[in-house]
C-alpha cells in the first residue's frame, strides 16, 4: 500500500501518519505529519522536508494494512510510522 510520507532533510527520518489523530514528529522535530491515510497535514518549514510516497507492508491487503497501522498507533506499539536513516 502506498502512503504519503515526509522525509526530514535534517535527521533523515521518513515519517508517516498511521491514523487520523496520529500526529507524528521526526527525531529532530523539524517536521511532522498528521491525518493518517485519509488526508495529510505537514508541520515545519518547507525547506526542512521532502514529500514522498512509500510502500508499506506490500505482502498485505489494503484493509489489513489499515488495521495493522491503526492498531500500531492505537495500542502504542510504535513498530511502524518512522523509518530511521540507516
Amino acid at each position: 500500500m502506498l502512503v504519503k510520507a515526509v522525509k526530514c532533510k535534517n535527521c533523515g527520518d521518513i515519517i508517516y501518519s498511521r491514523a487520523i489523530h496520529d500526529f507524528h514528529w521526526c527525531s529532530c522535530e523539524k517536521c511532522a505529519i498528521d491525518g493518517g491515510l485519509d488526508y495529510y497535514r505537514i508541520i515545519g518549514n518547507a525547506e526542512d522536508w521532502e514529500m514522498m510516497e512509500i510502500s508499506v507492508l506490500d505482502d498485505k491487503s489494503d484493509d489489513e494494512v489499515k488495521k495493522i497501522l491503526y492498531d500500531d498507533w492505537n495500542y502504542s506499539k510504535n513498530k511502524y510510522g518512522t523509518i530511521k536513516k540507516s
